[in-house]
C-alpha cells in the first residue's frame, strides 16, 4: 500500500546512471527532482541527513521544466485527496533512492522545528527507509 502510496506521489524512480554521484547534501536545500516518467518535476526539501538515509518533504507543486528558483513560501504539502496532487510531509529515503530522483539543488532554505514531527516519530518508531 505504501509503494503504491509512493508512486502514485512520484511516479516510479527514473534510472540514474551507475555509480553516478548525488549532489550534496545541504540540509535545508530545495531541489528539483524528475517525476517519474511523466517529463515533469516536483521540489523536495532535505530535512535531515544521516550517513546513507536522507529524509525529506515533497511537495505537491509540479512544473514542467526544472525549475532554477521557487519562492518557498508558495510550496505546500495538499491532501492526498486534492485533484492537482499532492505531496507528503516526511518521507524517508535511502541516499540511493533520493538520487534516483536526479536531486538538483535549486536554493537553501531553513528547517522549522515544526517539519521535524513526521521524522521524530520515525525514529521513535525504528522506522525503515525506501
Amino acid at each position: 500500500m505504501l509503494r503504491g502510496l509512493f508512486n502514485r506521489l512520484l511516479g516510479p524512480a527514473p534510472r540514474a546512471p551507475a555509480g553516478a554521484p548525488g549532489p550534496p547534501l545541504l540540509v535545508g536545500g530545495l531541489y528539483s527532482i524528475v517525476q517519474g516518467s511523466a517529463g515533469s518535476f516536483r521540489v523536495m526539501k532535505l530535512l535531515v541527513a544521516e550517513g546513507e538515509v536522507v529524509h525529506v518533504r515533497v511537495y505537491k507543486q509540479s512544473f514542467k521544466e526544472r525549475p532554477a528558483q521557487v519562492d518557498a513560501a508558495s510550496l505546500t504539502l495538499g491532501g492526498i485527496s486534492d485533484e492537482d496532487g499532492f505531496g507528503i510531509g516526511h518521507l524517508p529515503l535511502s541516499a540511493g533512492a533520493f538520487n534516483r530522483w536526479q536531486p538538483v539543488l535549486i536554493q537553501q532554505s531553513t528547517v522549522e522545528e515544526e517539519e521535524l514531527e513526521g521524522y521524530r516519530e520515525w525514529k521513535a518508531a525504528g522506522g525503515g527507509v525506501f
